[in-house]
């Protein structure tokens, strides 16, 4: 299947050039003493043409040019309005399908900042226990000249130091950790940044101390200035839910808050059953309210219908 892309800059440029059209077909083509004589009062334009036939017949010219020309004017700013409209709803669609296509986990390199903590805290934790012990039975010293060297290896060989009969005699003793795997940076990141000729995608977020993404603030700003935003913010610290026959996932309440092109906005608040099903609240910029639901944490979320008042 070919793609199918939008130029939204394009379709506002013509927007405007349509808008300009129509304020300039608002005057009916009429000016200097055209239109100075078709507004005069019909006095002045029978002593002007000295007939009352012709004054009637060129009041009629007139208002019919006026009339033929306004209508222009009301399609050409209905046809602006509707490619300033698909322009935005393009837009918008795409900016919310760029905003949920997973870019705050992956793209800011979080996940894997996190995984690489865990895996050099615990490397940490255990060299800390291994030099603890080394000190207790007076190997310390020995490791420190031969960093290389492997307990394993100098206490099976011929002349071993004095401490190997307290490391032989251990069956509880620690596991030299090795070597320290890639440590992260003392900071996890916290934003990423994509541009290109299409535009730019910004995402934000805020951790709490346990470096849980409690925020989540998407941009995305196209080339001519076009921008859309999602604000979301989670109730609480993830509360993953593992089903007996199904996939995790996080049952944790959200509130976004939407930006649309146009500055209109949209807030949804969405609540999170521990069986994963849940209530799509969204309330628009005219303060209309609708409501989604959904069975459980696969399901799709049904067609949103309006609350009554």
């Amino acid at each position: 299947m070919p793609d199918f892309s939008i130029d939204y800059g394009a379709l506002h440029i013509v927007q405007g050039q349509m808008r300009e059209l129509a304020d300039a077909a608002d005057s009916g083509g009429a000016t200097g003493v055209f239109k100075e004589v078709g507004e005069a009062s019909s006095g002045d334009r029978k002593a002007l043409f000295g007939s009352s036939d012709l004054s009637y017949a060129f009041n009629l010219f007139y208002s019919y040019s006026r009339s033929r020309t306004k209508d222009a004017k009301d399609g050409l700013g209905q046809l602006a309005d509707t490619f300033s409209g698909v322009a935005d709803t393009f837009f918008n669609a795409d900016a919310q399908l760029a905003s949920a296509a997973g870019l705050m986990s992956q793209s800011l390199g979080l996940d894997e900042w996190r995984n690489q903590k865990e895996n050099y805290d615990d490397w940490a934790e255990d060299k800390a226990a291994w030099d603890e012990y080394l000190e207790s039975i007076g190997a310390s010293e020995y490791f420190a000249e031969h960093p290389d060297a492997q307990i394993g290896e100098v206490c099976r060989g011929d002349g071993q130091p004095s401490f190997c009969e307290a490391w032989l005699a251990d069956d509880d003793a620690p596991d030299d950790p090795g070597e320290a795997p890639p440590k992260p940076s003392e900071t996890p990141p916290t934003s990423y940044t994509y541009e290109d000729e299409q535009g730019k995608v910004t995402v934000e977020v805020e951790l709490d101390d346990d470096y849980n993404v409690m925020k989540e603030t998407s941009t995305i700003t196209t080339p001519d200035g076009q921008s859309y935003t999602s604000v979301t913010t989670y109730d609480s610290a993830p509360q993953i839910v593992t089903p007996e026959n199904g996939d995790a996932f996080d049952a944790r309440d959200y509130t976004m808050e939407t930006t649309y092109a146009d500055g209109s906005k949209t807030t949804t608040s969405v609540v999170i059953e521990s069986d994963g099903s849940g209530t799509m609240t969204t309330t628009d910029a005219d303060g209309k309210v609708t409501v989604s639901t959904r069975s459980g944490p696969d399901a799709d979320w049904s067609e949103p219908e309006e609350e009554d008042d």
